[in-house]
């Protein structure tokens, strides 16, 4: 499969949706909306944002146990989590966002628009496993999933002008 860019068909009925569906078509239409250029790339992931320039985040899925993978980009700077919480083996250390997708989201839409990484770690707990996870914390209101531009349409084909 090619990269796909955002807008495009959704093929599974609205009544068949899971939440995992409803929270990823969101992302996905908020990112159109607030113009990150949302993507799905070849390897089952995410794109938002323009590598190099700029910020980006690619979210790999790993399986609906592990969640997503996020692979950040600062200008032309690679981020990995793995450092961050001194997992053994560094920069190649996998660290998923666990379940719901939501919590992908989240973080997602929050570095894309500019949150400090400390900042917005600290919305997540870290709960380690085989790959290390993180969750986002349950008692974090998530103003990601609300649009920067309220007059913005998420559902609109065409980016606010």
């Amino acid at each position: 499969m090619d990269e796909r860019l955002w807008p495009h068909p959704i093929l599974k009925p609205e009544a068949e949706w899971t939440d995992f569906d409803r929270d990823y078509i969101y992302l996905m239409q908020v990112a159109f909306a607030e113009r990150y250029s949302p993507r799905e790339g070849p390897c089952q992931c995410v794109d938002l944002g323009q590598w190099p320039e700029g910020r980006s985040i690619s979210l790999v899925r790993r399986g609906p146990r592990n969640g997503g993978e996020p692979f950040l980009g600062e200008s032309s700077r690679s981020i990995r989590l793995g450092p961050i919480y001194d997992l053994p083996l560094g920069e190649y250390a996998c660290v998923c966002i666990r379940a719901p997708f939501c919590g992908a989201a989240h973080l997602a839409l929050e570095w894309t628009r500019g949150r400090s990484l400390d900042s917005l770690l600290n919305d997540f707990e870290f709960i380690g496993g085989n790959p290390a996870g993180i969750i986002l914390r349950p008692e974090v209101v998530m103003p990601s999933m609300i649009l920067r531009n309220q007059e913005a349409n998420p559902l609109a084909t065409e980016p606010p002008i």
